[in-house]
């Protein structure tokens, strides 16, 4: 083999690649942001590399994906609490349209990335204003990131009015095409805040771009009633006959479907993207992905924003994604150990259009991967190495963290975030937020 740029050699490597390989000790090889080999030490030990890792002792995978959140929503995570999701966003809305600029969003972001890095993420789908501040971090940070623009019918603190957006998104899209770690998404927030006109209007912008479609859907009771008293119809069947729901579309949370709402989603084949975490905190009730999984409707794994969730911790996502099921249905095999995994890599990555790319340890395959510690007290002895990973592993376990063949953070130090910058800075403009919002509770 020709000298590679990288070598990691003695790992366990848990592959998530076609058979759902594990190699006890193994070894992994990246040229040019490629991985081109993975094998056991034996297999690979003679290859000639620029930088060896000695792995003995920790567990490589591939990065988490993060399939839905919101990063700038970092600004105002702990504001707003206990209240039900519509007069909760209506709160929320109030701070952000006095605190959302351009430069906070980024910050915000910077923030989320740092936090998301250190967690073992690789790869996120973000909703929020301003994506091309999302964009720039992540491109600053060197992280894999799928967004794009969002659409209102109301004008945002962006600035763009709604007869606006389409014009702001194409030019979005034309900005970020060639950029190789962006991956473009158009996203309406949702059926009762973009009429059907902007509904269709953003879906054919999605369409000439090559790009995802992404939005929420039936993620509270509350949203579905109203949905059907305004349309006539539940907010996946509205989508399906405005003709936007295909196998390019993505829905957060669907929460609160229909026998007709599977039906009209399997067969479109759109993903479902499961954010646990948010939809327990907020009363919004617990998806049916068990239901889901079993009909062979794709669905991917996220932790919604910080600001929902409070954090971004997709190994907490995967622990609750498991257990919910198995409570609530009383059967202790539902949603395995293997399938939660799958949820937060594979899976994720097929649902955001990036399946070929990355989600997997295999030749031709981006290098976005994880070096996990083993050696901790919680994780010794393992028996079952996806057990461990839906139900021990955590964030603070993530040693090591490559994203496109380039290390992101080595041995717990960031590469490419000055965090402490970024939470001094934060810190900052949370004191102006905070004394806000206290004026608004006491007017």
């Amino acid at each position: 083999m020709q000298p590679v740029d990288t070598l990691i050699l003695g790992p366990l490597v848990v592959t998530m690649d076609a058979g759902e390989q594990i190699l006890d000790v193994g070894a992994v090889a990246v040229r040019d942001g490629t991985i081109v080999a993975v094998g056991t030490r034996g297999d690979l030990e003679g290859v000639t590399a620029a930088q060896m890792i000695d792995a003995t002792g920790m567990l490589v995978m591939p990065g988490l994906v993060n399939a839905h959140t919101h990063l700038g929503d970092s600004l105002f995570r702990g504001l707003v609490e206990e209240l039900p999701l519509e007069a909760w966003l209506e709160r929320l809305w109030i701070s952000e349209r006095e605190f959302v600029s351009r430069e906070s969003v980024e910050l915000g972001a910077r923030l989320s990335l740092a936090e998301m890095i250190r967690g073992g993420t690789t790869c996120a789908l973000d909703m929020f204003w301003f994506p091309e501040a999302a964009a720039d971090a992540a491109l600053g940070a060197g992280f894999r990131l799928v967004t794009g623009p969002i659409f209102f019918d109301f004008d945002g603190p962006d600035g763009v009015a709604a007869e606006g957006r389409i014009a702001t998104g194409e030019r979005w899209l034309e900005r970020y095409a060639s950029e190789p770690l962006i991956t473009p998404c158009v996203q309406p927030h949702n059926q009762l805040t973009v009429s059907p006109e902007g509904l269709r209007a953003a879906r054919d912008l999605a369409g000439r771009a090559g790009a995802l479609f992404h939005t929420h859907c039936s993620e509270t009771a509350t949203e579905v009633r109203q949905t059907v008293e305004r349309f006539g119809r539940t907010p996946a069947a509205h989508f399906d006959e405005l003709g936007i729901l295909d196998e390019r579309t993505v829905l957060a949370h669907c929460v609160h479907l229909s026998d007709d709402d599977f039906a009209r989603i399997r067969r479109a084949g759109a993903a479902v993207l499961h954010n646990p975490l948010s939809n327990l905190k907020l009363g919004s009730g617990i998806a049916p992905i068990a239901r889901m999984l079993e009909e062979g409707i794709p669905v991917a794994l996220g932790t919604d924003g910080p600001v929902s969730s409070n954090d971004l911790d997709m190994w907490t996502a995967m622990r609750f994604a498991g257990l919910l099921q198995r409570g609530v249905h009383m059967d202790p095999v539902l949603t395995p150990a293997r399938e939660i995994v799958r949820m937060a890599t594979t899976a994720g990555a097929e649902a955001l259009g990036l399946g070929d790319r990355v989600g997997r340890l295999a030749e031709g395959y981006r290098a976005d991967l994880i070096l996990i510690d083993l050696d901790r007290p919680h994780l010794a002895p393992m028996y079952d190495v996806y057990g461990h990973l839906a139900y021990t592993v955590g964030r603070d376990d993530v040693r090591s963290v490559m994203i496109d063949g380039r290390w992101v953070m080595r041995d717990r130090s960031l590469a490419t975030i000055d965090d402490a910058t970024v939470i001094a800075d934060m810190v900052e403009l949370g004191s102006a937020i905070h004394h806000h919002a206290a004026a608004l509770d006491q007017a």
